[in-house]
């Protein structure tokens, strides 16, 4: 495993180590107010330290199942609300879970999650006024109070999940900017081979048809006059070894963008 994979690794890993940190929060959260609370004693600080660490157990892996955290963190609060019993701090985890799904959940969960929220609270404070003296004013009191951070969890997971896309977004466009790139420096490398190579056929032909006209000159002298025969063999001599230069340099330049 090189360097780079290693760091990928750590990267990955963090935030599953510090959901397991949030969890133990939440967990000793439980604990604290399992034994300030008077209500909570023996079998019900039982039941009630149970719940803490299921929910704990449920931040720590709302990562990798955000769906089922989400299920899971709805169920416990509609049983915690029509019971009325279990500790208050594990509503943090509710929290967690609404905003995970909006995060990382499939679109049902994020709708779900919304949803879900704002009905708990409905929910609760219906069942909190039904034994109060003001009903309206305490169910309108308890549904603003839970709907609040409901809400704001379901906004922060989204955002979030609106943030990983439009980087995922720029992410594919730049990816494609650069292949695209890569692709018109190809064809403008083809075009420029293509051109050296049809500039070297004109002036390789050229210099045949010269080469041509020099040999049947000096067929035709070489037994009257074999000097003029003998120039026309350098003239030809000559011209060969220049397009077999050329022709080297011009293998030189095409192969330097292989």
């Amino acid at each position: 495993m090189t360097s780079m994979d290693r760091t990928r690794a750590s990267k990955r890993r963090l935030p599953i180590n510090a959901d397991g940190g949030w969890a133990l929060l939440l967990l000793l959260l439980c604990g604290w107010h399992i034994a300030v609370d008077p209500e909570l004693r023996d079998s019900a600080a039982v039941v009630a330290l149970v719940v803490g660490a299921i929910m704990s157990a449920a931040v720590a892996v709302r990562r990798r199942s955000p769906e089922k955290v989400l299920l899971l963190a709805l169920v416990v609060c509609v049983v915690q609300i029509v019971l009325g019993f279990g500790p208050l701090s594990t509503m943090f985890a509710v929290f967690v879970a609404i905003a995970t799904a909006a995060s990382h959940g499939a679109p049902w969960a994020a709708r779900l999650a919304l949803l879900g929220g704002l009905t708990t609270a409905l929910l609760a404070g219906v069942v909190t006024a039904a034994s109060q003296p003001d009903p309206l004013r305490m169910a309108f009191g308890v549904v603003l109070w839970l709907s609040v951070p409901f809400t704001l969890s379901w906004a922060l997971g989204h955002r979030a999940r609106f943030r990983r896309g439009y980087r995922r977004q720029l992410a594919e466009r730049a990816a494609s900017q650069a292949s695209l790139d890569a692709t018109c420096r190809r064809a403008a490398l083809v075009t420029t081979r293509v051109e050296i190579c049809r500039e070297m056929y004109d002036i390789t032909g050229h210099r045949l048809a010269g080469m041509v006209v020099q040999a049947d000159a000096a067929g035709r002298v070489l037994a009257t006059s074999p000097d003029q025969a003998g120039q026309a063999l350098e003239a030809i001599s000559e011209a060969g070894h220049a397009s077999k230069h050329e022709l080297r340099q011009a293998r030189v330049l095409l192969r330097q963008g292989d």
